[in-house]
């Protein structure tokens, strides 16, 4: 009989034999050293094989019968480790973990744990685990089996598969339901053999492992798509879906961008629900054709321009020194490079020692009040602090403000009446970050924030038509610098960690210390608009052959007419969109990400918004990598609501509205710190201007430049102090602030 055939037939759950289960069980140990060995782990990384000494001996003592202590949320954290490197990567999942409070951690499981205890009820305990972000059916169930290793079973795909599909990889949709149907079979074979649930798993990864080649029913073999040669339509084939399941574990709290991103070397593709499938069809329908033709095209451009950044390195990315943003001829030079590359540097726009006084003042302010928590937990580099007099007065600082209205104006609006003015920055509070020599924590992989799947979404940039030139195969004509494609946007469908709630025409941060290239500083992909386009269409395409010398050239890349559910690099609720050189090979990603040149205290970063970027995996320098977060954000509608719910956390000493709702903002924020700034200290470091720019002041409708600007800041008075003006015309002449 073959290899499958006795998989089949004797390994099946309710087949197998005690002999052959403690057989395979046997195995497991081998198993894992080799997994362990041929993975190998990254530089700050433990292996695999001393994640699963802990998972199944280090914590199972720790835990199981009398706990000797609380799990902590380091515990969680090496669990959730031990989970991403044992089965399928969730390229997001550490990073909504880590974002729990430590207290909370501690709380939530232990009243999970004690309710379980008293009836035995594990989805019950499982439904109060998942409270925690970040945390599904699947990992709550990993957790609550280091308690009771042989009633509890964790819910692995290979346990699922095996238990629940006859050893068939089917999709999975990680919920309840579908635990409690793992746990009655595994209780099942528990039962006929006198076997542990932890046990059972590992007999499972055995199963699963060894039968891959020959038990999937498929699933290795391509997707089977409708094609469009190069300027050749065809849609007489039909899509073969690909069985592969998708976490549905993810968080809907604020969380930072630190710990893991994607950057697996050779991923599968994630599929989503079936409805992505529809919405891709529905992007490019009646425009099959031109989109192929263009995405050829466009990978003709990527390559030369790809060579060209790898040629040049990190000199592509302009800069200009605050001294010279009023010279003409500097200044053209900039912007045109700036508006090529979507990346730039303004240099020393505040003077050194002002930059290392702010710094100073931040640190001055942490020394003499309770710790602030922050990325990493144990050791806080990423502050969740907003409130400093040094982050207060740089916001203020009208040197900044004057570059912000600089820079924004690269922007232009193909809509005359869009309510949109660079003309008056507004402050968006962030945080600040001290990376420290050797730091690894902080390190991330290219992506770009502002939402995820939002981009292909018709409800997300699709109500603004953000994207429209590119679904119809004419990326040339996209401008990325079209305000009024952005006004409509929703970037953020599914209250998902990491979103924004202004729209910022550039993301950016002041150097508060030397960084130089590889110690803890930015990378950036400077080719904005062919990035845009390829990011936006890849998912539309897919390879001949996966390998080859010729895997890049266009002839082997093929249109899917009968679109699949795929979206590299993309999960509803992400927040950011996370990209890779398996996923997006055409951007050569190991050529294109170049390192920003060395940066100075008050020196300027900026980036657009859709800019691919990436923090160093580590701050190989010396000296601590400093930095401000302070984006440049223009007046709108939407930056007029927040900039209100943003002036009352400023007032009250509260967390800033977008990072209210993480784990530690329920506790009082700043509210008690000694130092903390006010109003006048915003008056003192930025006059009228830095006011406004905190809403602590009204604008002066009269000096718009034009009349939709000025209905703007009729709208904006209107909203930020309906006292003295309202939305429909104005009541009152009362001016001053707060």
């Amino acid at each position: 009989m073959s290899i499958a055939l006795t998989f089949w037939f004797t390994r099946l759950p309710d087949r197998i034999s005690l002999e052959e289960f403690n057989q395979l069980l046997s195995q497991y140990d081998s198993l894992i050293e080799s997994i362990s060995s041929t993975k190998g782990a990254k530089p700050g990384q433990k292996p695999l094989l001393e994640l699963d000494r802990f998972r199944y001996h280090d914590a199972v003592t720790l835990f199981s019968d009398k706990a000797k202590r609380p799990m902590t949320l380091d515990d969680v954290k090496t669990l959730v480790d031990w989970k991403l490197r044992h089965g399928k990567f969730r390229p997001t999942l550490m990073k909504f973990v880590s974002s729990n409070e430590e207290e909370l951690v501690e709380r939530t499981i232990q009243e999970a744990v004690e309710g379980y205890w008293i009836d035995l009820d594990a989805p019950k305990a499982l439904d109060v685990i998942c409270k925690l972000k970040g945390i599904g059916p699947a990992t709550a169930s990993l957790l609550l089996s280091v308690y009771d290793p042989t009633g509890v079973i964790f819910f692995s795909d290979e346990a699922f598969y095996w238990l629940c599909c006859k050893g068939q990889k089917s999709p999975i949709k990680y919920n309840a339901k579908e635990y409690k149907e793992l746990g009655a079979a595994a209780q099942a074979l528990v039962k006929r053999l006198g076997v542990a649930a932890l046990d059972i798993e590992k007999v499972a990864y055995v199963l699963m492992k060894e039968g891959t080649s020959e038990t999937t029913s498929g699933n290795k073999k391509a997707v089977s798509t409708s094609d469009v040669k190069p300027a050749q339509v065809d849609s007489s084939k039909k899509q073969v879906k690909r069985k592969t399941g998708i976490s549905a574990e993810s968080s809907d709290h604020q969380t930072v961008m630190a710990v893991d991103f994607l950057s697996l070397s050779d991923p599968d593709p994630i599929p989503l629900s079936d409805r992505f499938a529809k919405v891709k069809r529905n992007l490019i329908a009646c425009n099959e054709k031109a989109v192929a033709d263009s995405f050829y095209r466009l990978l003709d451009q990527l390559r030369k321009e790809a060579d060209r950044i790898a040629a040049v390195g990190s000199d592509i990315i302009p800069t200009i020194n605050y001294l010279d943003i009023h010279d003409p001829n500097k200044v053209a030079a900039f912007r045109d490079a700036l508006k090529k590359r979507g990346v730039g540097i303004i240099r020393r726009v505040v003077p050194p020692n002002v930059a290392l006084s702010w710094k100073e003042e931040t640190q001055e302010y942490l020394r003499h009040n309770p710790p602030v928590k922050g990325i990493p937990a144990h050791d806080p580099q990423l502050y969740e602090l907003f409130w400093s007099p040094g982050q207060v007065r740089a916001r203020a600082d009208s040197r900044l403000l004057e570059v912000q209205r600089f820079v924004m104006n690269i922007w232009n609006s193909n809509n005359e009446d869009a309510l949109v003015s660079s003309n008056h920055p507004v402050a968006y509070a962030d945080r600040i970050r001290v990376r420290k020599p050797g730091d690894t924590s902080l390190s991330s992989g290219p992506h770009i924030d502002n939402g995820s799947v939002e981009r292909w979404e018709p409800d997300g940039y699709g109500r603004a038509g953000t994207y429209a030139k590119i679904f119809q195969g004419r990326w040339e004509e996209y401008d990325p610098w079209d305000s009024g494609t952005r006004l409509g946007v929703t970037s953020d469908l599914y209250n998902g960690a990491g979103s924004c709630s202004m729209f910022r025409m550039f993301q950016g941060w002041l150097s508060l210390s030397s960084i130089l290239p590889g110690a803890g500083s930015l990378q950036a992909c400077p080719m904005l608009q062919l990035t845009t386009a390829y990011l936006l269409l890849r998912p539309f395409f897919s390879p001949r052959f996966k390998s080859g010398p010729n895997f890049l050239h266009e002839n082997n890349w093929n249109l899917h007419v009968a679109q699949n559910s795929v979206i590299q690099g993309a999960v509803p609720g992400c927040g950011i969109q996370e990209l890779s050189e398996a996923l997006h090979p055409h951007l050569r990603l190991d050529k294109t990400m170049v390192p920003i040149p060395r940066v100075e205290p008050g020196d300027y970063v900026l980036w657009h918004p859709d800019t691919i970027h990436a923090a160093d995996a580590i701050n190989a320098g010396m000296v601590d990598s400093s930095v401000l977060y302070v984006p440049a954000c223009p007046l709108t509608q939407t930056n007029a609501l927040y900039l209100a719910r943003q002036r009352k956390a400023f007032l009250l000493g509260d967390p800033a509205p977008d990072f209210s709702e993480s784990g530690h903002a329920r506790a009082r924020g700043e509210r008690e710190y000694m130092g903390r700034p006010g109003v006048q200290d915003v008056n003192d470091a930025g006059g009228e201007e830095g006011l406004r720019s905190m809403g602590l002041l009204p604008w002066d409708e009269k000096k718009g430049t034009d009349a939709v600007e000025r209905e703007l800041l009729r709208q904006a008075n209107g909203i930020l102090f309906p006292d003295r003006f309202d939305m429909m015309g104005r009541r009152g002449t009362k001016r001053g602030g707060f």
